[in-house]
């Protein structure tokens, strides 16, 4: 169950019955402390940190940190396995049981003003996961950064305020 209020949508295309290639995955979120540990008196779970649609990357224990290109949250030396998150833990089920869905790649998302940097895109612009205030969100990828996707043919969407990306399947190194 994604936000209700949110742009982000997975793009499918389906031209072919092999040309799916996605791989799907659920983490658990690094620091969960247990579903009733984040239980107020309400009843109602405290919403994590990462939003649907951000940038992830699993550490060492195995856990969703979000993906920071200044690998101040786990992001080693490029190549590293990245993934967005279909499901983040902002919503009531990720909140509850402090697990994130996610697909690693061969896929296409449209993207909310949440999950990337404002700045200038042009289709086929080089994208790799933000640092600092922007950890976990796409940005544009200078010389050394790991390329996570590119920006898609229909760009930035300045009428819905939406960004395209095209994430390739596999592991990609970084920029030159």
């Amino acid at each position: 169950m994604t936000i209700l209020n949110s742009a982000f949508d997975i793009i499918g295309h389906d031209p072919h019955a092999s040309a799916r290639a996605g791989l799907m995955t659920v983490l658990d979120v690094e620091g969960f402390a247990g579903p009733y540990a984040s239980l107020p008196a309400s009843g109602t779970p405290t919403p994590g940190s990462i939003a649907t649609g951000s940038i992830v990357v699993m550490n060492s224990s195995g856990n969703a940190v979000a993906a920071d290109s200044g690998a101040a949250a786990g992001l080693g030396a490029a190549p590293s396995m990245l993934f967005v998150t279909v499901d983040g833990d902002q919503d009531y089920s990720g909140a509850f049981v402090g697990k994130l869905t996610c697909i690693q790649g061969g896929a296409e998302f449209k993207l909310d003003t949440e999950n990337f940097v404002a700045a200038a895109y042009t289709p086929g612009g080089w994208l790799t996961p933000g640092t600092g205030g922007n950890v976990g969100k796409f940005q544009t990828a200078t010389t050394g950064d790991q390329i996570y996707g590119m920006v898609g043919s229909m760009g930035y969407d300045t009428s819905e305020d939406t960004l395209h990306v095209v994430i390739p399947q596999g592991i990609a190194p970084a920029a030159p």
